[in-house]
């Protein structure tokens, strides 16, 4: 079998292929690099807080009584309070953020937890009267504040870290519960346009996927 010579490889057609290929791959990582921000700081949307509706999913059994996982929706507001961020050296910025989330818990029937109290019956038995959790549906309202701390990476991609306090009012309907406990989520956005972005968050006791308007 007769092997092919560089030559006939390199068929003018075959090379302006190549090269063109070649140059639309430059073009792309030249645009690409054109794009990303994350080394410019200040060079990010121009606005004083951010909104944003979301829903809600929580694969997690909430943080007090009932048991499954849940859904719902929410709210956020975050005032940009440190436009140059911590960093100097690169495009941060940081938040602060205030929430409001409800959720549905679909409960399991099933379900039953330790007897907690006891009570007289019959011949001297006793009858449990009260258990620490259990399988009913059930709802909670959460409140939080938070630290958003925000990279922006590009013009179509910012990332951030949001540790804080969540509130919370659960077991609605039934015996009710408050209690506060800490909160750390991680989200990022894409960005439609300079000033709206989709926004997905990550988190306990839930994920959050909404749309943000930076006003």
């Amino acid at each position: 079998m007769q092997r092919a010579t560089t030559s006939q490889l390199l068929t003018p057609r075959r090379l302006a292929a190549a090269l063109s290929f070649a140059a639309l791959t430059i073009g792309w990582v030249e645009s690409g690099a054109a794009q990303m921000t994350i080394r410019r700081p200040g060079d990010r949307p121009d606005y004083k807080v951010e909104l944003e509706p979301h829903l809600l999913v929580a694969p997690f059994e909430p943080v007090g009584p009932g048991v499954g996982s849940g859904v719902g929706a929410g709210f956020r507001a975050t005032i940009d309070i440190v436009p140059e961020g911590f960093i100097s050296r690169i495009n941060d910025s940081v938040g602060l953020g205030f929430g409001l989330d409800a959720l549905h818990y679909g409960g399991n029937g099933d379900f039953r937890g330790e007897c907690t109290r006891f009570e007289r019956g019959p011949a001297g038995t006793q009858v449990c009267t009260e258990v620490d959790a259990y399988g009913d549906a059930t709802d909670y309202v959460f409140g939080e504040v938070v630290m958003q701390w925000n990279f922006w990476l590009h013009r179509r991609w910012s990332v951030f870290g949001e540790p804080g306090l969540s509130f919370y009012l659960g077991d609605l309907g039934h015996r009710g519960n408050f209690g506060a406990s800490p909160v750390v989520f991680v989200g990022g956005r894409f960005h439609f346009t300079e000033n709206v972005t989709l926004t997905m968050r990550l988190g306990y006791p839930a994920f959050s996927l909404g749309v943000s308007f930076l006003l």
